[in-house]
């Protein structure tokens, strides 16, 4: 159905350090990016990251260090553009919020919004949560503080411009029941309740109060709201890399796909789809809600609690195999999951090092021992495992990731590995003497070594190029030292 590809994660606060939620995100979005680069091109799948840079929580940071705001942001971005290489991530843009691009077209969405009657002044009194860069109501509270950050909001009373989001309450309510637009399911009732009672809101702060931000059209006194000024780099990275708005969002044969954490699900599915609806665009066609990481013992983590697991120490502590492999197959691709580094390393070890790492060295040891005279030669491969073996679950597979059941795909492809090693097992070609079988057997194995190695490409790339070139070479190699 669709040709073009376009995949967006959420712009995480230069405010402090990446953490594991982030880490999640971004390998989800590599995963199912290099995915769609695989079926399709690279010229049709555009991969957007970056970085939000302003609001009321960067500017108290930078305030408390004793910095400027756009220090603060300069050196927090750079950690997350290094983050992203430590991590692998094939994104093809990084958006700076901070950018004089991204302030001129943020104010052109602003004007768009604006001319079409949707954006009006008026006082308001409200909650505010820091930690969210939201207004929260009484009721969403804990003992009168914010379920998230665990802190008292502050009250705000000041006059803000506003967007009528009450405006497309209809067309936001019947573009989630028109179809299979979010995932998880289950989460498709809470952005229905929640966009079927969607509400104006206010897109603005007084410079006195907030004096960080993209300025308001016409208005000097006035900053964009933080989520406002950000949403719209998903649309503005597109022009920022010279790409047609109706190529790429407003196109029905382009997939847009947004993946986020539930903490912004109604920022994500709902005010930025009446948001699009303002700016005269399509709705996102694609909602991936990922689930939360809890840690060990099923609670939330928390740096007030002490429970935060430190990604980078994690992967100089092990591997990054290990620890995309991980994200990806040992959690729930969209329910929350704890992190347990004692899963991490059995997975490693059961899934990567022996399911895999040491039948690829099996079958290439038994290949140059026969002198086999043909190997990776599709022509040869027998009926019987070809169906089998390859085309029944790939195909399996296949389903999977097109549904973006990231965990069930990849368990897929261990499972064919396990019944690759039950194959081998069973027909024994170390035992056999007729080296037709015995080539036969090493043929089927290879092909499907080298199919699992290409799948495997777009979630551990560097070792699964590495397992492509030692069969293509026919050379051992220890390719999962064993944690």
């Amino acid at each position: 159905m669709f040709n073009k590809f376009y995949i967006t994660a959420t712009l995480p606060y230069a405010n402090g350090n990446p953490h594991l939620g982030h880490a999640l995100e971004f390998i989800q979005a590599d995963v199912i990016s290099r995915y769609k680069r695989s079926i399709s091109s690279k010229d049709n799948v555009f991969f957007n990251l970056g970085v939000d840079e302003h609001g009321l929580k960067i500017y108290l940071k930078a305030k408390e260090l004793g910095l400027e705001p756009i220090e603060l942001v300069n050196k927090n971005t750079q950690i997350f553009k290094d983050f992203c290489s430590l991590l692998n991530i094939s994104y093809d843009n990084f958006y700076r919020t901070s950018s004089d691009f991204h302030k001129e077209n943020a104010k052109k969405f602003w004007n768009i919004s604006f001319k079409n009657g949707d954006i009006y002044k008026k006082k308001y009194k409200g909650l505010y949560c820091v930690g969210c860069e939201s207004f929260v109501f009484e009721n969403d509270l804990v003992d009168g503080k914010c379920p998230l950050h665990n802190k008292k909001p502050i009250l705000i009373e000041e006059e803000n411009w506003f967007l009528k989001l009450s405006k497309y309450r209809k067309a936001l309510s019947d573009f989630l029941s028109s179809g299979n637009n979010i995932k998880p399911d289950f989460k498709s009732n809470e952005l229905y309740n929640f966009n079927s009672q969607i509400s104006d809101i206010s897109i603005s702060r007084s410079v006195e109060n907030l004096p960080w931000g993209v300025e308001v059209p016409n208005d000097s006194s006035q900053v964009m709201y933080v989520w406002f000024d950000a949403l719209t780099n998903y649309l503005s990275a597109l022009k920022f890399n010279n790409k047609s708005y109706e190529e790429w969002w407003n196109n029905e044969n382009c997939e847009t796909i947004q993946i986020f954490g539930p903490d912004n699900l109604r920022f994500q599915g709902g005010i930025f789809q009446g948001m699009l609806k303002s700016f005269n665009f399509d709705f996102t066609k694609k909602l991936l809600c990922h689930g939360t990481i809890l840690d060990n013992n099923g609670n939330k983590m928390s740096k007030s609690i002490g429970n935060v697991v430190d990604p980078i120490e994690q992967i100089n502590k092990y591997n990054l195999d290990a620890f995309r492999y991980y994200l990806i197959v040992g959690m729930s691709t969209f329910a929350d999951s704890p992190y347990k580094e004692s899963t991490l390393v059995d997975l490693y070890n059961s899934h990567l090092a022996n399911n895999f790492g040491n039948l690829l060295n099996r079958v290439i040891h038994l290949a140059n021992k026969n002198e086999v005279s043909y190997f990776l030669d599709e022509n040869k491969i027998e009926k019987d495992f070809n169906n089998n073996f390859i085309k029944e679950p790939f195909e399996q597979f296949n389903k999977y990731i097109e549904e973006y059941e990231l965990q069930k795909a990849f368990l897929k492809i261990n499972e064919v590995n396990s019944l690759a090693n039950e194959y081998i097992t069973e027909k024994a070609p170390w035992k056999m003497e007729n080296k037709d079988e015995i080539e036969n057997i090493l043929n089927n194995l290879s092909i499907l070594l080298y199919k699992v190695s290409s799948i495997l490409e777009i979630l551990i790339p560097n070792s699964a190029k590495i397992a492509k070139d030692m069969l293509t070479k026919k050379e051992k190699g220890i390719l999962f030292e064993k944690l």
